[in-house]
């Protein structure tokens, strides 16, 4: 499903992310569902991790990143599309704050990943351990809850099923 050399959270990330296809269709699931992307990858690197979400693990886990991301990594994103929805991209010394923006917005995403790697340490290894986690398992169980239907599901996990170029 994604590169499996990565043990960690943000680098795992970032390598998905890179993949064809993958940062577009994170974003529209973000801008036209509500989807947390942090949330949506940790999910793809549990299953790497052979890691099973369930119900008390998710609220754990948004609990943690509720008020950073609602206070800092939200905002961040804000500013940045609105500067360039207000500015447009042929202003050199506006990209550059606007860059500087989102350099901040990545740190901000990274701490929160950090503290979703954290939780994930918590948790009861033996129960870990014994689990299995279905391809796309947890994330059409995360999606799910956030009431997003099997056909806006389905090409998310054909496209991360898809073999490297």
């Amino acid at each position: 499903m994604a590169p499996d050399t990565v043990s960690n959270l943000w680098d795992f990330s970032l390598a998905l992310y890179a993949r064809a296809d993958v940062a577009d269709a994170c974003v529209r699931l973000q801008d036209e569902h509500g989807v947390n992307v942090n949330l949506l990858l940790w999910c793809i690197w549990l299953e790497q991790q052979g890691i099973v979400l369930d119900t008390a693990r998710l609220h754990a886990a948004q609990k943690r990143i509720h008020a950073w991301d609602e206070h800092y990594v939200i905002p961040l994103r804000q500013l940045r599309r609105r500067m360039k929805a207000e500015f447009g991209v042929n202003d050199d010394t506006i990209e550059g704050v606007r860059s500087q923006i989102k350099q901040a917005e990545l740190l901000a995403e990274k701490q929160l990943q950090l503290w979703l790697e954290a939780v994930t340490h918590t948790w009861d290894e033996a129960n870990v351990a014994d689990t299995y986690a279905a391809v796309g398992g947890n994330i059409r169980f995360y999606l799910e809850q956030l009431n997003i239907i099997e056909t806006d599901i389905v090409p998310l996990l054909d496209m991360l099923n898809r073999p490297l170029d």
